[in-house]
């Protein structure tokens, strides 16, 4: 999807100018092309209005941005300013609560609950690190405790 938007919509003022119609035509197969194609075009405009199509940097002007939640902007400032960060994705999710490190579900309070353990500088490129590991070792089906490098300290594993 993302090849074919920018190439129609190489930069945020193309996109701010961009016929919502157009951008949900193109969205359409991530699914809620609708919303999502709305969001985009209103994120982009306020890009180009109020920041000179520069993404910002902190957590509050990342979360006023449309179709912006805290999962996208910690991973914006993580990945893109270097900035502590934790991205509690469902891999995050699922492997902290394996491993026994939270008990809870909910993004926001597995978030919380990691700044309590987890250094500011490691946040980001843990989560990175569950993600590839969710995505080799730790399948949610069929989780391949036996070759897992964690087994001994994970409460699941050690069962």
């Amino acid at each position: 999807t993302t090849p074919k938007l920018y190439a129609r919509f190489p930069d945020v003022a193309s996109l701010a100018a961009a016929d919502v119609k157009e951008v949900e035509e193109i969205v359409r197969p991530c699914g809620l092309g609708a919303s999502k194609a709305r969001d985009i075009v209103r994120c982009m405009q306020i890009l180009h209005e109020r920041y000179g199509d520069r993404v910002p940097d902190t957590m509050e002007e990342l979360l006023a941005l449309p179709g912006v939640g805290r999962k996208s902007a910690n991973l914006v400032l993580g990945d893109v300013y270097g900035k502590p960060a934790i991205v509690t994705d469902t891999h995050c999710i699922r492997i902290c609560n394996l491993l026994g490190l939270v008990a809870d579900k909910d993004p926001a309070r597995v978030e919380k609950a990691l700044w309590q353990i987890i250094p500011p500088d490691e946040g980001n490129m843990l989560c990175h690190r569950f993600v590839l590991h969710g995505r080799a070792v730790c399948i949610a089906r069929r989780p391949r405790c036996e070759d897992c490098v964690l087994r001994e300290v994970c409460k699941t594993g050690a069962k």
